[in-house]
């Protein structure tokens, strides 16, 4: 895995493993632009760029709350975690259906529990949302005068500055030029 970031053990999980993790992650990578060939149809290169693209996003804007010391308990991300299924299993309309076949297949092939599922796998995917909205809350009372994604676009513009060797040790790592 590529360093890239903050390195600190805030918002850890009350198992020791950090719910939120604000490094680069070639595994992700993979998984991620791996899904996009299959589901999008997208060539390999397309894929890679996209899964770098938002990866980058997502470590930029999480180094960003650890900065200006943001942080997610892990019940703050399991409230969200269960405000999202309950929302879920509470709507009728047709593509809510087809999200909760797309859960439950992808439960089935981890091989765990419903309540694993949204009670311990999700857990990092919910603490990362909750870390995006209080950061976005944070910089819009900051920088009232801009929307989010002008704020957004800027600290992504600054992290690739301050952490351009990474990034670029990052993608060659990656196979991307």
């Amino acid at each position: 895995m590529a360093a890239c970031g903050n390195t600190s053990n805030v918002n850890q999980g009350s198992q020791g493993h950090n719910l939120i993790n604000s490094e680069f992650s070639i595994e992700e990578h993979v998984k991620y632009a791996e899904r996009l060939q299959d589901e999008r149809g997208l060539t390999k290169e397309d894929a890679d760029e996209e899964a770098f693209r938002v990866q980058l996003n997502e470590v930029a804007v999480i180094n960003r709350a650890i900065d200006v010391g943001i942080n997610v308990s892990e019940e703050e991300a399991f409230q969200k975690s269960q405000e999202t299924r309950e929302d879920l299993e509470n709507e009728e309309a047709e593509n809510v259906k087809e999200v909760l076949i797309g859960i439950q297949e992808e439960i089935e092939q981890l091989g765990i529990s419903e309540d694993d599922y949204w009670n311990e796998y999700m857990l990092s995917s919910y603490a990362h949302a909750v870390m995006r909205e209080k950061l976005m809350e944070y910089e819009q009372n900051e920088n009232p005068m801009k929307n989010w994604n002008e704020l957004q676009q800027e600290i992504i513009e600054e992290f690739t500055v301050s952490q351009s060797q990474q990034i670029n040790e990052f993608k060659r790592e990656i196979g991307m030029r």
